[in-house]
């Protein structure tokens, strides 16, 4: 059988191209796909899976026709309510106008947003700019459950939030935006504390890395882990 390898972050620059096709043999999972990359020099180690854009484990069985992308640690669903989320990873610039069009509404008397923007100096050094590399079919899935999260999780009882997310990709100078939240309910807790938690978990979930670019060089911001590694 054949699969889609998706390679991200500095794993592209460990191999010839960062998308290409293998062949294994029946019953292979996601351990023996990696083993077999590992072999031809590619270092997986601390990586996770995602398999047709879910987080996957080792032992995941692969299927004939499956994309499967190796991700390093990201730089930091079901249910819901569609239409009142948007969530959007984008190179264009990010404006709070457009969240507060969205998260505006009759029913809700509150909203919260948080703009999250590149800092320098970062750990003592200064920062130039900061490329941002995302899984953008698979971020975009994982900024809708998150959203649809946060409305189970913090709507009232017959209530309704709406949620706005979106990251930016691509080279960013310091001050300017990469990720925008908004929300809107009914009352003024529920929009803090959902914004609160969405951003914590976003950061800790979305397959987006972030390569800075220093005065003295690059380095590639260590990411958390949110699923089983190689």
């Amino acid at each position: 059988m054949a699969v889609r390898v998706l390679l991200f972050a500095h794993l592209r620059r460990q191999a010839e191209q960062p998308e290409f096709d293998v062949q294994l043999s029946e019953g292979a999972s996601v351990r023996d796909l990696a083993a077999q990359l590992s072999e031809k020099g590619l270092d997986l180690t601390g990586c996770m899976a995602a398999v047709n854009e879910t987080y996957a484990t080792p032992d995941t069985a692969l299927s004939d026709g499956d994309e499967v992308a190796f991700l390093p640690p990201v730089a930091g669903g079901s249910g819901g309510s569609e239409g009142l989320m948007q969530a959007r990873v984008t190179a264009e610039p990010l404006s709070l106008s457009d969240a507060e069009r969205f998260v505006v509404r009759p029913q809700f008397g509150a909203q919260s947003y948080f703009v999250g923007t590149v800092r320098s100096p970062n750990r003592g050094q200064t920062v130039t700019l900061i490329e941002y590399e995302a899984y953008a079919s698979m971020a975009e899935k994982v900024l809708r459950d998150a959203a649809a999260q946060a409305q189970t999780r913090f709507a009232g009882e017959g209530e309704e939030l709406a949620v706005y997310l979106a990251h930016r990709t691509g080279r960013l100078q310091p001050a300017e935006a990469s990720i925008l939240i908004g929300v809107g309910s009914p009352h003024r807790r529920a929009a803090l504390e959902a914004c609160d938690w969405l951003i914590e978990h976003v950061k800790a979930v979305i397959p987006v890395w972030k390569l800075e670019e220093l005065e003295d060089g690059q380095r590639w911001v260590e990411g958390v882990r949110p699923a089983e590694v190689l």
